[in-house]
């Protein structure tokens, strides 16, 4: 299976108009790192096409990674930057797909967008394994267990409104939007070998809704995760090259196993 990180920075992407801070500089250069559009990421295996979040960026991020089919998509929450480029999304598809999200999620998404005659609802009960047209394939024997999605705070002034979840899809789980990770969700993070986890403030910062760096590597440290990737990367970064550094060095001062990426659009992973 092969992961393709379309975006991985905040609800305004990086560069942003007008500014002459050294991240939105550096990210103007040439195939910089530090440019970043709204998060989200698509699983392939085999010619299927699992997109998790349909960003307002959407249209840029399949043209630049020559994506030229989605075959489902999930939304982990009802909020602009995740669900902004559903119909981009349902006027690029050439035939029906199914959309897996919360009722809840469904309803805000409707209510801004009438009409999405090209995306099928399907609804998914968090801690209810679900299948999306065998993504991935089944194991031997066969098993009807494929993704189970786990609720985790990111809202906390509203979560009962904006209801979030993390996707955990064999081996990976995907948990783009979080501040914290309720104890029933928690139990399934533990050990698990790559985890894609947002870390939107640097080091020092904090914001109510999101981790901040050493938030998500310490937790991924606690949970004995073999490989982190951070996203969801905000404008309190410096640049990558600044950033990866300074994530290094925070990894062996503090002694922690885990291996430690911070993700950029266009990243690509095979698990």
């Amino acid at each position: 299976m092969q992961i393709t990180f379309l975006g991985t920075g905040p609800m305004e992407p990086i560069p942003r108009p007008g500014h002459q801070d050294s991240i939105c500089q550096d990210a103007r250069k040439f195939k910089s790192k530090s440019k970043r559009t709204r998060s989200s990421v698509v699983l392939n295996y085999k010619n299927f096409n699992l997109l998790i979040d349909a960003s307002p960026d959407f249209l840029k991020q399949v043209k630049q990674n020559k994506i030229k089919k989605i075959d489902a998509v999930l939304v982990t929450h009802p909020h602009f930057d995740a669900y902004g480029g559903i119909t981009q999304l349902n006027a690029w598809l050439k035939s029906p797909i199914p959309i897996y999200c919360q009722k809840q999620t469904w309803l805000i998404i409707k209510k801004r967008f009438k009409n999405l005659p090209n995306l099928k609802y399907k609804e998914i009960v968090p801690y209810k394994k679900f299948i999306v047209n065998n993504f991935p394939p089944k194991a031997d024997p066969p098993r009807a267990e494929i993704i189970l999605p786990l609720p985790v705070q990111h809202s906390i002034i509203n979560e009962r409104k904006f209801p979030t979840l993390a996707f955990k899809i064999k081996n990976l789980i995907y948990c783009s939007d979080v501040k914290t990770i309720p104890a029933k969700s928690l139990g399934y993070f533990k050990n698990i070998q790559n985890l894609i986890l947002d870390a939107a403030m640097y080091f020092n910062k904090q914001i109510f809704s999101h981790l901040n760096t050493a938030d998500a590597i310490l937790l991924a440290k606690k949970l004995k995760i073999k490989k982190l990737y951070l996203t969801q990367i905000g404008h309190s970064y410096p640049p990558y090259k600044t950033a990866q550094k300074e994530i290094q060095r925070f990894v062996r001062q503090n002694k922690i196993k885990t291996n430690v990426y911070l993700a950029f659009d266009k990243m690509k992973i095979k698990l």
